[in-house]
Parts: structure tokens; sequence; C-alpha cells
């Protein structure tokens, strides 16, 4: 899903409107995708500036135990029978949870 211009316009005068003092939003993004030239980072710069609350979480790749996990709890099996399949899964996809979960 990609966010367009009117859309981060919008979530802009949400979050950096005095007026609106109860309003969440959550978003997620590839940070190997959006460099300091992308409009959602003056955008998330313009929200530190004014000093409304915001959080990020750097969500890294999982590990193939994590993986093995995974695969097991979906196919109801032991994890010691899925480790051959998690190991693909996970050399596959790096690790990244949306990639694995959509394998």
């Amino acid at each position: 899903q990609w966010a367009d211009q009117a859309t981060l316009d919008l979530i802009g005068m949400l979050m950096l409107d005095p007026s609106i003092t109860y309003f969440g939003i959550l978003g997620c993004y590839r940070d190997n995708e959006v460099d300091k030239r992308h409009p959602l980072f003056g955008l998330l710069e313009a929200i530190r500036l004014n000093g409304a609350p915001l959080a990020s979480i750097h969500v890294g790749p999982i590990e193939r135990e994590c993986v093995n996990s995974i695969v097991s709890d979906t196919l109801c099996l032991p994890p010691s029978l899925c480790l051959p399949l998690s190991t693909v899964v996970h050399r596959k996809t790096g690790g990244v949870i949306l990639f694995v979960i959509r394998f």
C-alpha cells in the first residue's frame, strides 16, 4: 500500500492540528525505500518539530528458529520435522516477517 500526497497531507493536518487532542495513527514503511527526499520523511520531521508524540520501532529480520516456529505452528507438525522447510523459507525471505507469513 502506498500513501499518495493527498493522504500524507491529511495525516499531517490531523497530527499537527492543536485542537485535536486524541488521534493516533499506525503506519509502516521500509526504511530502505524512504530517504530524506521522500514526502513521508518531511511529514515525520514536521510532526517531530511540532512536538506531537511520535514513536518509531525498527523491525528487523527474524531468526531461522522463529521461522521454524511459525512453520511448525502453521503445519501442526513438530519443529524438528519442519526445519528443512523453515531453512528454505528463511533463506528465500531473508527473515522478513511479512514475506515469511506470505510464503
